[in-house]
């Protein structure tokens, strides 16, 4: 057998990629999406994290989040939907909201949660990240919002950011904390 021999480098590798796996998983998101469209996310994931340790500004963050989700929407379909009752949806393109939740799950395990891609960039990025969206958290915001993430194009989801932020004025909290706050509240009816 032959012996591999790993470097620090491999490791910190390792562990990047192993992170963004886990991001991605998080975002219960990959089930939406058609086959294959796992390890172009990721790819994509990894790409967009190898520049987040050079953004510095808000508007660097929003540019490089822009992106990713305009690639995402051209780039990735959902995957079509077989109910019992033998309706079926068929697979069309992603929204806007399906690449932003992704990218912003992401984001927050990578950076706020793993303190990525290093603990000084993790506390000047963290407070630039975005609050992730989901079907609760939208209806809360705001009353007429979409009925789902396939309803959130870029300037809807840039309109929600915005009560976000309203939301969470003068509380010293930032949009990824509030999503903290949110789920929990939502999901698991605990303060």
């Amino acid at each position: 057998m032959h012996e591999q021999r790993f470097t620090r480098q491999d490791a910190e590798n390792a562990r990047k990629k192993n992170i963004i796996e886990i991001a991605l998983h998080f975002s219960a998101m990959t089930r939406v999406f058609a086959k294959q469209s796992h390890t172009k996310i990721l790819k994509h994931l990894e790409q967009l994290f190898d520049q987040v340790h050079s953004i510095t500004t808000q508007f660097e963050y929003d540019t490089l989040h822009n992106g990713f989700c305009d690639w995402f929407v051209k780039n990735i379909s959902t995957a079509a939907k077989s109910f019992k009752n033998g309706r079926t949806i068929a697979s069309s393109q992603c929204s806007y909201g399906h690449a932003a939740k992704v990218l912003d799950v992401a984001a927050k395990v990578y950076i706020y949660y793993c303190a990525q891609p290093s603990p000084e960039a993790a506390q000047r990025l963290v407070p630039m990240l975005h609050a992730a969206l989901d079907t609760d958290m939208m209806n809360c915001l705001c009353r007429n919002s979409p009925s789902n993430l396939q309803g959130v194009d870029r300037t809807e989801y840039q309109r929600l950011q915005a009560l976000v932020n309203d939301a969470i004025k003068d509380s010293g909290i930032y949009p990824v904390q509030y999503d903290d706050l949110m789920w929990r509240h939502l999901q698991r009816h605990v303060p």
